[in-house]
């Protein structure tokens, strides 16, 4: 049997370091350890937050909206330098074509849906986007 004079210094010793730890009465949680605190590495597969999901256009956008007869942003001048990427995008409630004269570029409206035509302005003066079907103007394009 172990003497008693061994057990009192390694009992002391046990209390001590309990105390040391924040041993009280209630159980230490996985939230009050460091490895808790510390944030998670991001996983190889996680994709970058400020990724653009498409790549930026080099060149004057514009954006439209057709619902009835109304367009929006109310029809007007668009001044853009001669040599400028232009796109334009246009959705449309009802299925209708896009036209830039001009130009004659154009593209199917399908109701809902957006339609986009790209160029290069490279022809000087005033042209009209507009749809074939309810014959709206969009905007006027003027080139200089």
């Amino acid at each position: 049997m172990p003497s008693v004079r061994v057990l009192v210094p390694v009992l002391a010793l046990s209390l001590l370091a309990v105390s040391a730890c924040g041993g009280g009465d209630e159980p230490e949680t996985a939230a009050s350890t460091p490895a808790a605190t510390a944030t998670a590495p991001q996983t190889p597969d996680a994709a970058p937050t400020d990724t653009p999901a498409t790549p930026a256009f080099d060149g004057e956008e514009f954006t439209v909206t057709i619902t009835g007869s109304k367009v929006a942003p109310r029809p007007s001048i668009q001044k853009v330098a001669k040599g400028t990427k232009v796109r334009i995008t246009v959705t449309a409630d009802a299925d209708d074509e896009l036209h830039v004269h001009g130009y004659d570029k154009s593209a199917a409206l399908k109701a809902g849906e957006p339609a986009t035509v790209e160029f290069t302005a490279d022809v000087s003066g005033r042209f009209e986007v507009e749809t074939h079907g309810a014959h709206l103007l969009l905007f006027t394009l003027q080139v200089s």
